[in-house]
């Protein structure tokens, strides 16, 4: 089976960008965090629903102004693109390169599907990228999650049906944009967690990635 994971929030700890802000946003650097994160989805969808594409690393720039400003914190252009940077240095979760290596060992293949630049998945993914078999990127596909053409463009690159793939996926609406026969397993990192209220069920739902083998079958 070819199993598709998210990497925002999915492999990577958006949150962990507090570290690097806390220099410059003090006590402030965990709510800065969440801000950032939030702006960035809004605007994602924001500009996918107006049909254009933008690079990720100017949503992430503008997401990072409005959540400064909004906080009140005052910095240069130049420290804001420095600390947008920071993106690209999320810490990996500490489930992600064992859970990896259960499902290699069981025969599946493993793609690592985001809105992400390909660079940016390269850097992010270095700690297990021995256990990578490919990257789709929103690059590749020309529009973000969860636009259908990028989970169709998914499909066609790594030549897959949909009911032989499998995303797995922090995020909600990532899970309803597969479910055009994709299956889909919603990871649920925090117990307080909610699904949207709307659209299809995952046909999983795991509270850490190290549970995918013991439910997928072998490849």
């Amino acid at each position: 089976m070819l199993v598709a994971f998210d990497m925002f929030g999915t492999l990577a700890d958006t949150a962990s960008v507090a570290r690097e802000l806390a220099s410059s946003c003090g006590d402030m650097a965990d709510g800065v965090a969440r801000i950032w994160r939030d702006k960035q989805l809004e605007y994602m969808f924001r500009v996918t629903a107006m049909g254009q594409f933008p690079p990720l690393a100017d949503l992430t720039r503008w997401s990072l102004a409005r959540a400064l400003a909004e906080s009140g914190i005052l910095l240069g252009p130049a420290q804001q693109d420095a600390m947008a940077g920071a993106y690209r240095r999320l810490r990996p979760f500490d489930d992600a390169r064992p859970a990896l290596a259960a499902l290699r060992e069981r025969g599946h293949s493993i793609v690592v599907f985001s809105v992400g630049p390909r660079a940016w998945l390269e850097e992010l993914a270095a700690s297990y990228r021995d256990l990578v078999d490919g990257f789709v990127s929103a690059e590749d596909a020309g529009v973000y999650k969860p636009h259908p053409g990028i989970y169709r463009r998914l499909l066609a690159q790594a030549g897959t049906e949909p009911p032989a793939a499998l995303l797995v996926s922090c995020n909600p609406f990532d899970i309803a944009g597969a479910a055009t026969g994709m299956r889909t397993a919603w990871c649920k990192r925090q117990p307080d967690a909610l699904f949207d209220p709307w659209g299809p069920r995952p046909d999983y739902v795991i509270s850490s990635l190290s549970e995918l083998a013991g439910i997928l079958p072998t490849g």
